[in-house]
């Protein structure tokens, strides 16, 4: 199968690309943008990543916000085709640990091993990536970057933890809803060892703000298919 990436993707988002490139940097399209094309639904955003370190990232594109940099995130600001400027997020390749409040790892690791990275994700769905400095306009189902079954997982309508589901749940507290949120809202099914899973480690939703929990549950009634 071909997904036709050429109306998906945006010239400054591949100009990211090959300005990492020049740098001697590699750089992926990763997560939900990944997934979303290859199910033909428009991303809303482009989340990048890289094995330049947040420095390399900041040192290459000026334009840029720092203030997630010691989580290996840092926002680029770029000018699309009408002159509008543009937030792309890009991710330094990083592994994580240490998990103490249900939602942010006290420990990251960076790393230039993008298996790593992928590894580290909540669901198989959002753990594949696309090369795009090897981008054509059409690219096969076989050059995705698919560590973990995410496109066999997509054409079965199931959400499956990445990993072991226990440790991927009690990494983040959202993580739950956000499963329950993307059943509802693409009406996949949640697999049985993922839900055995959030029914296990529920009471660490109740470390995660009151704002956070509503954030994903208003997402979950607003895209919803209506009855």
């Amino acid at each position: 199968m071909k997904y036709d990436f050429a109306d998906k993707l945006p010239e400054y988002v591949l100009n990211i690309a090959q300005d990492l490139k020049a740098e001697g940097f590699g750089c992926y399209l990763v997560g939900g943008p990944v997934r979303d094309i290859v199910m033909d639904i428009e991303p809303n955003d482009f989340d990048l990543a890289t094995d330049a370190l947040p420095e390399d990232i900041a040192r290459i594109f000026p334009k840029s916000i720092t203030t997630n940099a010691k989580f290996g995130t840092v926002i680029v600001l770029v000018e699309d085709l009408q002159g509008e400027n543009q937030a792309v997020e890009i991710t330094t390749f990083r592994s994580e640990a240490d998990y103490v409040d249900g939602r942010w790892p006290t420990k990251v690791e960076f790393t230039t091993d993008l298996q790593r990275d992928l590894g580290r994700r909540d669901f198989t769905m959002n753990a594949m990536a696309i090369d795009l400095q090897k981008l054509d306009d059409d690219i096969e189902e076989n050059d995705l970057v698919d560590l973990f079954g995410g496109m066999e997982d997509i054409q079965n309508r199931i959400i499956r933890a990445v990993g072991t589901p226990k440790e991927r749940m009690l990494e983040d507290g959202l993580r739950a809803f956000r499963a329950c949120r993307m059943a509802s809202n693409l009406q996949f099914e949640i697999n049985q060892e993922t839900f055995q899973a959030i029914r296990e480690t529920i009471d660490i939703s109740k470390q995660i703000s009151a704002e956070r929990v509503r954030d994903e549950l208003v997402k979950l009634l607003v895209n919803s298919p209506k009855p």
